[in-house]
């Protein structure tokens, strides 16, 4: 069965990324698989140890899970897959789609980032140069758009 993977983050696009990849995996008869790439954080004195670096990535895993959960919740795709992962999130997500041999990938825009990302994203910028597979970008607002 094709996959379709969702990237999701914490942004006000978030709901609309969900509500199209839904959509798009219904239409292709395919699996939705969400995933949060959260990047992996560095704190000063915590960090410097394993045992410190070690909790500090199971706590930003555990966010994670808990952002795909609740999003899952909220929109009723509590079918859907959920894959959580630290790291870059551009690779990641390209890694990920990849590795599920995604038919589709849908990301949010959020506009944010240096110069010559600051139509898409600096993630959704990383995803679409070097995904595999077609990329479907949404706007915020865009799943109004979509489902009209």
């Amino acid at each position: 069965m094709q996959a379709v993977v969702c990237a999701i983050d914490q942004s006000d696009t978030t709901d609309d990324v969900v509500r199209v990849a839904q959509a798009l995996a219904t239409t292709l008869r395919g699996r939705l698989v969400l995933v949060h790439v959260a990047p992996p954080t560095e704190a000063p004195g915590v960090s410097a140890a394993p045992a410190g670096q070690e909790r500090l990535r199971e706590e930003e895993l555990a966010d994670a899970r808990a952002l795909l959960r609740d999003v899952a919740v909220r929109l009723d795709a509590g079918d859907a897959e959920q894959r959580a992962e630290l790291g870059s999130p551009a690779d990641r997500i390209v890694a990920i789609a990849d590795d599920e041999n995604a038919a589709l990938l849908v990301i949010g825009s959020r506009g944010r980032g240096d110069m010559r990302s600051a139509l898409l994203g600096s993630v959704s910028h990383g995803v679409l140069s070097k995904a595999t597979c077609p990329v479907v970008i949404v706007p915020a607002g865009g799943a109004s758009r979509f489902f009209t």
